[in-house]
This record gives C-alpha cells, structure tokens and sequence, in this order.
C-alpha cells in the first residue's frame, strides 16, 4: 500500500509539472518589412519641337558706293601725283581709246598725259552697271595676255599686262562696277593707280 500511494504522489507532482509549462512561448515580434513593387521611373520628357535648322553666318562684303574722281588734275595726292605725271601734259579726255572694258560700259573719267615721243600715261575710269559684263570681260583678259588675280591691297580683280619696254604696262582694276584702266610708257605708275583706286573705295 505504500509503494502504491508514493507511485501515486509521484505521478500527480509530475501532471503537475506539465501543466505548468503549458504557456505558449513569446512570439517574437520582428517586423516584416512590406514588400512593395519598385516605382517606376518616369519616362524622360521629350520635346516636340520640330529641329531647327542653323542660320548660315552673315556674309561680311567689302561693297562700298564710289567715289568717282571727276578732274585729271587732282587724282591721288600731290606729291604721287607730281612725280608721277608732274611733267607730262594733259593731251585729251582718253576718248576714242580702243582698250579692254566691259561691254555697256560709261566712260566716267579720261586722261591723257604724254611727254615727248614715248613718255605717257593714259587712265581711263569706268562703270559698268551689269555684273555678267564685268565677269565676262575678266575671263577674256588672259586670252589677251594678262595676268589676273584677286588683289587684297585694292580688294578688287587686279590685271596686269607687261610692255615693251621697262615701266611699260597696262592695269587693270576692277570693283563694285568700276573699272579702272592705266597703262603707262616708260614711267611707273603703280602708286599712282594705287591712290586712285584707294579714293574711289575710300
């Protein structure tokens, strides 16, 4: 009988051990981060305009309007002017004179000056107003024996067309419908000419 009861005793203790570990256990309480889709980047903004085509980079000319000389006797200044026709004599207007020159041309200015029996210079200035003239007349010069080029100290076509004879040449300017003929026998003309043309473009 006693064996029995302490059997007994020993099972309740041990029921009763169980029962007091029948409390759930502590649920830990991490929090879960949310999963949320990612946002969508916004697509770029585009410009609707339509592509505009660059200017072209305004053209810079030299066009200027002449200032035609109307007297032989004050062409380029006083001291270019003596030692270049200082003794030589005016002989006529340079009428009549068969040189190369545009076709419709005008005869603005003419001199004629000579000294002796091969000393002399003979300018004529003209204008021509049709642009096609002057470059056709420009393409028949080399055939006639000049040499043409662009000049930038006169900013203009420049021909030339040697002589005979030392200081003897024929020259040729041409610029904004002005065409400047000098030819000169036995005397040096350029710095003459060069003056002449310098003030009708000044």
């Amino acid at each position: 009988m006693r064996i029995l009861r302490v059997a007994l005793v020993a099972a309740a203790l041990a029921l009763t051990g169980c029962a007091g570990d029948t409390s759930a256990p502590a649920e830990t309480s991490a929090t879960e981060t949310p999963t949320t889709a990612p946002a969508t980047p916004a697509a770029p903004t585009t410009t609707s305009a339509a592509p505009t085509t660059p200017s072209p980079s305004p053209t810079t000319t030299d066009t200027v309007d002449p200032i035609l000389p109307t007297d032989c006797a004050t062409l380029a200044t006083e001291p270019t002017r003596q030692e270049a026709i200082g003794d030589l004599t005016l002989q006529s207007n340079g009428e009549g004179f068969v040189r190369p020159v545009p076709e419709t041309n005008t005869l603005v200015l003419g001199c004629d000056w000579i000294v002796g029996d091969s000393t002399g210079m003979l300018l004529l200035i003209s204008t021509v107003e049709q642009a096609n003239a002057v470059e056709a007349a420009l393409e028949d010069l080399p055939a006639e024996g000049y040499t043409c080029q662009y000049s930038h100290d006169f900013a203009a076509d420049f021909c030339q067309k040697p002589g005979g004879a030392a200081d003897t040449e024929e020259l040729i300017v041409s610029r904004d419908g002005v065409w400047v003929y000098l030819s000169t026998s036995n005397r040096n003309g350029r710095a003459f000419l060069a003056e002449i043309v310098e003030g009708i473009f000044a």
